[in-house]
């Protein structure tokens, strides 16, 4: 089996119009995608945490006419540390599993438990145990459904350059431990590279290092490139932030300081790992083509190492 077996891109969020979905699924399709990545908002296919019948059969109708790998990227909201909105966090993280199978797609993106930066000082252990309890129960239902999950390493957001919140997983090291704890055939990691990158230009730490130690947890990836820079400094768009090479640039390969042939050279995956290209909607107009190339190349060097 095939170490990586899909490249494609995430389809942004659809603001309702499920036509856009189809569009944009049937361009991936023409330009050589195998795989593509389902934003869950926007969809309304999940509403106060409850599937929407004829918008889910909708979807399903859209996606079971294109022929890509299809994975589900869940709200980046769910927050399984969030010991104040337990049960809103569970129901909103099993009702994306259950979207997941119904539409074919076999793996959901989410992203890991945040907290207050002093929250985490004082009780790190008991964050990290409350949020494997959470976790647990919403993985036997994934396992059910025949879905994985895949937990995401997350980037210096707003908030965390704010001083507002924190996550263990800007580590990648950190989420690979986490991972271990739980030990949970239905989860896995998704190595989002790009966050990486800057999780390493916050902490100081050496990410391909990091990376590798994540490795075999990892069957799905997130691609883009980045400089490592945190955006420390305001600046008034994302533009702005690209501009400067600041944050969470979600750029084309090359335009950050990602050293992706080290990384393919180096890094452990598990078979049937997914590549998925997020890429701002400015770059999509001018470098969508090369970025595929780029993300079909990494794919193949990959394979190639771990052949």
């Amino acid at each position: 089996m095939t170490h990586i077996v899909s490249t494609g891109f995430n389809t942004g969020i659809a603001d309702g119009d499920l036509g856009r979905i189809a569009t944009r699924l049937d361009h991936m399709v023409e330009i050589g995608c195998t795989g593509a990545e389902i934003t869950a908002v926007g969809l309304d296919a999940v509403v106060d945490c409850r599937l929407i019948p004829d918008r889910v059969a909708d979807l399903r109708k859209i996606v079971s006419t294109r022929d890509l790998n299809y994975s589900l990227h869940a709200p980046i909201a769910i927050n399984l540390m969030d010991e104040t909105h337990v049960d809103i966090m569970a129901r909103a993280a099993t009702v994306s599993m259950e979207l997941a199978a119904e539409i074919g797609a076999g793996v959901v993106v989410l992203h890991p438990g945040r907290v207050s930066p002093q929250n985490w000082v004082n009780r790190q252990d008991q964050l990290l145990q409350f949020e494997l309890e959470q976790l647990g129960p919403v993985a036997d239902r994934a396992a059910e459904l025949g879905v994985q999950i895949a937990y995401e390493n997350i980037s210096p957001n707003p908030r965390v350059i704010a001083g507002q919140e924190t996550s263990y997983s800007l580590d990648p090291r950190a989420l690979a431990d986490q991972l271990a704890r739980l030990n949970h055939p239905a989860v896995m990691a998704c190595l989002d590279i790009s966050h990486a990158q800057q999780g390493a230009g916050l902490w100081g730490f050496d990410m391909l290092e990091a990376c590798k130690a994540l490795g075999p947890w990892v069957g799905h990836i997130h691609f883009s490139d980045s400089t490592g820079l945190p955006a420390t400094f305001p600046t008034g768009s994302r533009n702005e932030q690209q501009f400067f090479g600041v944050g969470d640039m979600h750029a084309p390969q090359g335009f950050g300081r990602v050293d992706f042939a080290a990384l393919a050279a180096s890094l452990q995956l598990r078979e049937g790992t997914r590549v998925v290209i997020e890429l701002k909607s400015n770059f999509l107009v001018h470098a969508e083509q090369q970025t595929l190339a780029a993300a079909q190349s990494f794919a193949n060097a990959v394979n190639e190492a771990l052949s």
